[in-house]
């Protein structure tokens, strides 16, 4: 048993499950920071992005259960916590899908100089306003979780 500094208690295997569910957040918000600074077209934004696609699938993966009690809900059990939850994960998903297949698709052309105008009058606008979105969405994502990254961490709240 393992006690976080919150009182929460849990079994080993699942506090193990916990710490790589904090691992991985902390990888892609780091994942996500690199990827933004970093110059469009070098390969740091483009292997970042990749990564952060990947990572995204995980981290979905990890909370499928979490996700089919939020999108699958009756609605006579609607709430006001609910329904923030809905519109945060539609907003994130679709924002960082959209990010990330615009980004797929502009990856053939980023290097080819002839492509450049077709890149930036097209497809950058979309990629740029999808992946702002998907970064202000993903850090108000952190502000609600900022409890549970505390105790994870061992930084208790009083």
């Amino acid at each position: 048993m393992t006690t976080f500094p919150n009182k929460t208690t849990v079994s080993a295997p699942m506090a193990n499950k916990q710490t790589g569910r904090l691992g991985l957040n902390i990888f892609l918000v780091i994942l996500l920071a690199l990827t933004i600074l970093s110059i469009p077209a070098d390969g740091i934004h483009i292997v970042g992005g990749i990564l952060l696609m990947l990572g995204s699938v995980i981290h979905l993966i990890l909370h499928r259960r979490w996700l089919q009690s939020v999108i699958l809900e009756p609605p006579k059990n609607v709430t006001p916590v609910l329904i923030r939850q809905r519109r945060l994960f539609w907003g994130m998903f679709l924002s960082g899908s959209l990010c990330g297949l615009s980004g797929l698709i502009m990856l053939p052309i980023a290097f080819d100089p002839h492509a450049f105008l077709l890149l930036h009058c097209c497809g950058t606008p979309i990629h740029i306003l999808s992946g702002l979105t998907f970064l202000g969405l993903n850090i108000y994502h952190l502000i609600l979780h900022r409890n549970w990254f505390a105790a994870r961490l061992g930084f208790a709240r009083k």
